[in-house]
């Protein structure tokens, strides 16, 4: 466990252990920028931290604890940009999609961390259960803002089923992997692809139109 002094202030020896750590998940990212996000090299990041590769065992155990971080930091920044625009915005379909567009925005910005948080990029890479729990804590402030949007008469409550959340997020996750695939290194305003994002958006809620029959459903079976 981590010391801290009698008052809860961090020590300076733990303060230079945080950024050291900070600084190695920044030398891991870059590396995996140039090299793949499955090519990340220790020994490299160890070289550009100043460090031997041994000493960096002592503030990651593993290749795959470098990973683990990187995806729990990525889920952490896109939960401040998901809860900013969802609670900020009052919750509903219009607050969901700035939500989906403020998503892509940030995978346009940050690449690496968006392929190693949504794709399985990393052959074997499992996150842990913390880490993972961040992921699983987005899905559930979209299932709120659906479930309210619904209740509004936005959309159908179809649409905040299980089924019509996972269709929600597969088409966003879809045109964020074709941006990435087709157009690396070009921006979000820039992007012919996440261009897209409005059209398909609007496609989706005109299908699950509020003016459907309630007892409308598009599932061959119930969730």
């Amino acid at each position: 466990m981590a010391r801290r002094e009698t008052n809860g202030a961090v020590t300076p020896r733990e303060r230079h252990r945080l950024q050291t750590r900070e600084e190695i998940l920044d030398a891991a990212l870059a590396v995996m920028a140039e090299e793949g996000v499955a090519a990340l090299n220790l020994t490299e990041v160890a070289r550009r931290v100043g460090l031997r590769q041994p000493s960096l065992y002592q503030y990651f155990a593993s290749r795959t604890a470098v990973y683990d971080a990187l995806f729990e930091r990525g889920w952490r920044a896109h939960h401040e940009i998901l809860t900013a625009s969802i609670n900020g915005h009052g919750g509903g379909w219009a607050a969901i999609r700035l939500a989906m567009r403020e998503t892509l925005r940030f995978a346009a910005a940050q690449p690496v961390l968006a392929q190693l948080m949504v794709t399985r990029t990393v052959p074997g890479f499992v996150p842990s259960a913390r880490a993972y729990a961040l992921s699983l804590r987005d899905v559930d402030l979209v299932r709120t803002a659906m479930a309210t949007a619904a209740e509004r008469a936005e959309l159908h409550p179809a649409a905040a089923s299980e089924n019509g959340i996972a269709l929600l997020l597969a088409l966003v996750a879809g045109i964020g992997s074709q941006h990435s695939a087709n157009e690396p290194g070009v921006g979000f305003a820039e992007s012919r692809l996440i261009a897209l994002l409005d059209p398909a958006l609007d496609m989706y809620a005109a299908y699950f139109s509020p003016d459907r029959p309630p007892a409308w459903t598009p599932w061959a079976s119930t969730d």
